[in-house]
């Protein structure tokens, strides 16, 4: 084969898949997620909040699961906020002797946005994925649909709602782009009315 053909062929190699990605590195596109909180469960088990960039106007938050003798979960979505939004904070509730465990963001702390259940591994809202190999030379990529994402996100919430039933817990069942929300506390003034042209008595 000719040494210049293969040559061109590597530089454009080169160029459509190297050079993207380092100028996406460089500006900062594909960041190190930032842990936001450790939250322990005990037993040596936890449950890590972090987030990255998603676009110029909102980030994306997943949570991260380990537990010893059990496949961790990782980088889960489960929403996003804005980038002019604090820091969040969480809270957590258990059921099952700690097993199952619910996580709420502190400023709305009855609204469960995350449920893990260490005894099964069970996880919500992570979106399972599996391959399938109808065909022995490809693998196929199988996603979870939402309707079995919330099927399981319901059973969990009902065990965690049965143990607390003086919280008034509810589920964030929003499954698409599952936006979140940080209320301030702060209460904005009305709108002033703008001031029409000044008239002559």
């Amino acid at each position: 084969m000719n040494p210049k053909l293969i040559s061109v062929a590597l530089f454009l190699i080169l160029i459509v898949a190297v050079v993207p990605l380092v100028m996406r590195l460089r500006a900062g596109a594909v960041p190190d997620p930032v842990t936001l909180k450790e939250l322990d469960a005990g037993s040596g088990r936890s449950v890590r909040i972090t987030v990255e960039p998603n676009s110029q106007r909102t980030l994306s938050l997943h949570y991260h699961v380990d537990h010893p003798g059990q496949p961790p979960v990782e980088h889960a979505f489960f929403g996003t906020l804005p980038r002019t939004s604090p820091p969040p904070d969480f809270v957590t509730y258990t059921a099952d002797d700690g097993d199952l465990i619910g996580i709420a963001q502190a400023s709305v702390p009855n609204r469960i946005i995350i449920l893990h259940d260490f005894a099964s591994g069970d996880s919500w809202p992570l979106r399972i994925v599996t391959y399938k190999d109808t065909d022995p030379r490809h693998l196929y990529p199988y996603y979870e649909g939402e309707e079995q994402i919330m099927a399981r996100g319901e059973a969990m919430f009902a065990r965690l709602s049965d143990a607390h039933p003086d919280s008034s817990l509810e589920l964030l069942r929003t499954m698409s782009s599952r936006p979140l929300t940080i209320p301030t506390g702060q209460t904005q003034s009305p709108p002033q009315p703008h001031p029409g042209p000044a008239t002559d008595p």
